[in-house]
Parts: C-alpha cells; sequence; structure tokens
C-alpha cells in the first residue's frame, strides 16, 4: 500500500499549481477623465486607477475570464500604442472611424451625458462661444459635426472658470463631469442653466493582433458587460423626472386614441398561467424567425394597429408600446414582441405585482427601466410601465408599456 502517499503526493504536486494559476492579464491604456477614470496617489507615492469606467472594464474582462493591468496616457499617445499593438486594448473613447481601421469595438463601457452649460438661461448654446477640453471626445464630436470651438483648455475645472468669468458663453461637457467638480467645490456659480445635447457611449477598443489571437474574449466581454453597468446605465433624479412628464403626457394621448379596458377584454384571455407559459415558450421559439400564430392574430387586433399607428407618429422617440393583461400577458402590442408574458418582468411586477395588492400604498404610478444600449439600433431605450385600472378599483387589471428612445425623450 505504499503507492497511496507517493500517488497523493504526485496528486497534490498537480493540483497545487492549478489552484494558483493567475488569469491571463490584460496591457490596457486609458487616459485621466474623472469621474470614469481618476488616478490616486496611496502609500509611498504609488499610484491607483479607479472610478466608474475602469470597475466596469475590469469587471467584463474579469467574468471575461481575464485580469487587467491599467495605465494611464495621453489619448493620442494611447490610441498610437494601440495602432502599433504595443497595449491589447484602449478605453473610453468615442466610436471613431479612425479607431474602428485598427482595433475591435466592444459595445458601451459608459454612457457620458453631454450638456451645453451657460450662465444666460436665453442663450443660444449652440451659436455661441463654445469651450471644450482640448482633446476631449466633446472637442471631436462638435469638430466632426460641424460646430465652431472658440476655446480648448487643458481641464474642466479652468472650462467652468472661463464660463463664470465670461471668456465663453458655453461649456460643453459631462454632466457627472459637472457634479464632481461641484462636488470638489471648484464651482463658485451655484446653479448653471443646462441645455441636453446627446448621450455619447464610450467604447472599449480591443487591439487588432489580440483580436485575432483571441477572437472568442470580445464576444465573451460584451456578455458580461450588461452585469457591470448596472450602476452607470440607471437613470439618473433629473432623467427620470423629464421622462415621468413625458411620459404622462404620452399616456393622456393614448388614452384619448384607445379604449384600453376595451382593448383588455378584446385580447387572448389565456385562463391559468400554465397555459401562458405554454405560449410563452412556444412563441419564444417562433418569434426570432417568424410571426407567431397567436402574435399575428394579436398584431391585426384594432387596439395593436392603434396602437402601431400611435407609435409610428412619433417618428423614434417611441419604439415600442404593449398592452399586458392582469397575469401578465400580451393583450395588444405596437410590432412583434419577443415574449408573450411579461409577467416576470419588472416593468410588471414593480407597478402590478401581487406583492403589491398588499400595501396599494407601495404601488409606482411609473417604473423606468435601466437604459439599455440596443446594438441593432445602436441607439439607448428605456421602457415606462405604468399599470391601468378599471372603474375604481384598486388592484390593477393591467399594464401599459412604452418604449422610447432616451436620448431623443430627453431633447425634448
Amino acid at each position: 500500500m505504499e503507492y497511496r502517499p507517493r500517488a497523493l503526493g504526485t496528486l497534490a504536486f498537480l493540483i497545487v499549481p492549478a489552484c494558483l494559476a493567475q488569469p491571463p492579464e490584460l496591457e490596457l491604456v486609458t487616459f485621466d477623465a474623472p469621474p470614469y477614470q481618476v488616478v490616486e496617489i496611496i502609500g509611498n507615492g504609488h499610484r491607483s486607477i479607479t472610478g466608474e469606467t475602469v470597475d466596469t472594464v475590469t469587471c467584463a474582462a474579469q467574468l471575461a475570464g481575464w485580469s487587467a493591468n491599467i495605465t494611464l496616457a495621453p489619448q493620442k499617445r494611447a490610441i498610437y500604442s494601440l495602432q502599433k499593438n504595443s497595449v491589447n486594448g484602449y478605453f473610453a473613447a468615442d466610436p471613431s472611424a479612425e479607431l474602428d481601421t485598427i482595433a475591435s469595438r466592444s459595445y458601451p463601457v459608459a454612457l457620458e451625458k453631454w450638456y451645453f452649460f451657460t450662465q444666460d438661461p436665453t442663450a443660444e448654446p449652440g451659436l455661441r462661444r463654445i469651450g471644450v477640453v482640448d482633446g476631449s471626445n466633446e472637442e471631436a464630436w462638435l469638430l466632426a459635426n460641424g460646430y465652431e470651438v472658440y476655446l480648448g483648455v487643458t481641464s474642466p475645472s479652468q472650462l467652468v472658470a472661463l464660463l463664470e468669468r465670461g471668456r465663453i458663453d458655453t461649456a460643453l461637457m459631462d454632466e457627472r463631469v459637472m457634479i464632481w467638480l461641484r462636488a470638489r467645490n471648484e464651482l463658485s456659480t451655484e446653479s448653471l442653466n443646462s441645455h441636453f445635447l446627446r448621450y455619447a457611449p464610450l467604447h472599449f477598443y480591443v487591439a487588432e493582433t489580440f483580436q485575432k489571437a483571441h477572437p472568442e474574449f470580445l464576444p465573451e466581454f460584451n456578455k458580461a458587460l450588461s452585469s457591470c453597468t448596472v450602476k452607470t446605465l440607471t437613470p439618473t433624479s433629473r432623467e427620470i423626472k423629464h421622462i415621468e412628464t413625458l411620459t404622462a403626457r404620452l399616456l393622456a394621448e393614448l388614452t384619448k386614441l384607445l379604449d384600453i379596458q376595451q382593448a383588455l377584454k378584446t385580447g387572448p384571455q389565456p385562463d391559468t398561467l400554465a397555459e401562458v407559459l405554454n405560449i410563452d415558450s412556444k412563441w419564444q421559439a417562433l418569434a426570432s424567425k417568424t410571426t407567431p400564430s397567436l402574435a399575428a392574430h394579436i398584431l391585426a387586433l384594432p387596439a395593436s394597429k392603434t396602437l402601431e399607428v400611435w407609435q409610428n407618429s412619433y417618428q423614434g422617440l417611441v419604439t415600442e408600446v404593449m398592452l399586458v393583461n392582469s397575469i401578465g400577458s400580451i393583450a395588444a402590442m405596437s410590432q412583434l414582441t419577443s415574449d408573450f408574458w411579461q409577467g416576470d418582468e419588472l416593468k410588471f411586477l414593480e407597478v402590478a405585482g401581487p406583492e403589491l395588492a398588499v400595501d396599494p400604498r407601495d404601488r409606482k404610478p411609473f417604473f423606468i427601466s435601466p437604459i439599455r444600449y440596443d446594438q441593432s439600433t445602436t441607439r439607448f431605450q428605456i421602457t415606462v410601465s405604468s399599470p391601468v385600472f378599471s372603474g375604481g378599483d384598486s388592484t390593477p387589471n393591467g399594464v401599459i408599456v412604452i418604449g422610447l428612445d432616451i436620448e431623443k425623450a430627453m431633447g425634448i
């Protein structure tokens, strides 16, 4: 029996290195851009790179099976390093035709929200003296879209100082950068007027040589992003207030065009949840290839036709509309949905979930989803859901869901 200790020893020799094995390391480069990429000095003068985008990229890389070693460089030098394949990747950059020719672009790793900031509430920000940070994504976008940049500076704090002194009429910057400056007491003005311009998705670019050697990395990284961007894609209080006001107006208009209670009655009426789930499994299996027969029936209903016409009248602002009954299944829809049963999703549960019946005061008038990036349309979308009631009932007998292009919505 002497072979046992020897065999176990051999097995331990093999197992220990495997347990200690570290994931392969990505060599990445980025630039200093608080609060997305921030340099912090820690003990013994060492620098640590933190921030929202750093956290997102590190998180997605880890879920894809890699660790990340991140260094800082000016943007032009970082792009040169990417071009020469001396790094594996570069972030966080606005979509660029130049970069697209030398590297592969990920789904967005961050979402900037650009505003023109002015002191004069009557100023037309896009037509006045515009200031930006030199070399910034904002500057590149303005120049590419025909704007004239009046003045460039080296930092956001300098930009705001020039605005406060009247040296420029408008400062273009990300909303969270302005919040960061305010938190650091770098604003002398109590409040500035803000004018929404656009959402700016920032991407992670993977170097050509690395992409060829590891073609599986980018799909895995993209897949992991949805788990790593929940915080950064959650609507802000400003966005929520604006969307709630807009949705109230849209719903008031829609309810004049559509008898919602009648639409709920004429839609499919499954008897049990088991029946709903059976329909849903078949629906999901077919919806990516063809229109299921029940879906075709629902799309032909007068209520669905009304929703379709109403959606189209908004020319891209409204991206989908659906009416869901009390069990959570589709009663009417403006276009084919990926599934029949919505009862397990937050857009239903947050406004009409069964647990809310215990105390109706817990019920929300609206539920606004996190911002979602649609790769097929390259648009950012949200869904807003609201309970509907019959007569004086305190329990909803349905939910209406409106999808919105949030960039268009915030521009209204």
